[in-house]
């Protein structure tokens, strides 16, 4: 599963390994109780190193 590190809003600076499918759309959005936001890929993408491996930028989409 690839990592996604979120950049601002309700889930800023946490990690979190998605299910490829999730990944599908350029938008990227939680709706549960604990997970609210919008996230979306950063263009260009972008790769940085985190504790838990190499994990895709994706920022909060406003």
């Amino acid at each position: 599963m690839p990592l996604i590190l979120h950049l601002g809003g309700p889930r800023d600076g946490q990690v979190d390994d998605l299910p490829a499918d999730a990944l599908a759309s350029s938008l990227l959005v939680y709706d549960g109780p604990r997970w609210l936001g919008v996230y979306q890929r950063v263009e260009p993408r972008r790769v940085v190193e985190t504790p838990r491996g190499p994990a895709e930028v994706w920022a909060v989409h406003e």
